[in-house]
């Protein structure tokens, strides 16, 4: 069984700001999630580069329709 990690995601200034998103997941690297933030469904690449703190990266993934 995976274990639970915690992850930033790294370009959340296109959708959210600049404001810090971090969540945590049990899925492996290279897994797309789907969490909200602030009520918005949004999806996250989970990636295996470590960051500070303890903290794994993650990307939004952005679609314009």
């Amino acid at each position: 069984m995976d274990s639970v990690r915690t992850y930033l995601v790294i370009n959340s200034g296109a959708l959210f700001g600049g404001r810090r998103v971090t969540f945590t997941s049990p899925a492996p690297a290279g897994s797309v999630v789907q969490l909200k933030v602030d009520g918005r469904p949004v999806r996250a690449l989970l990636t295996d580069t470590p960051l500070n703190g303890g903290l794994l990266a993650a990307e939004l993934q952005i679609t314009y329709l």
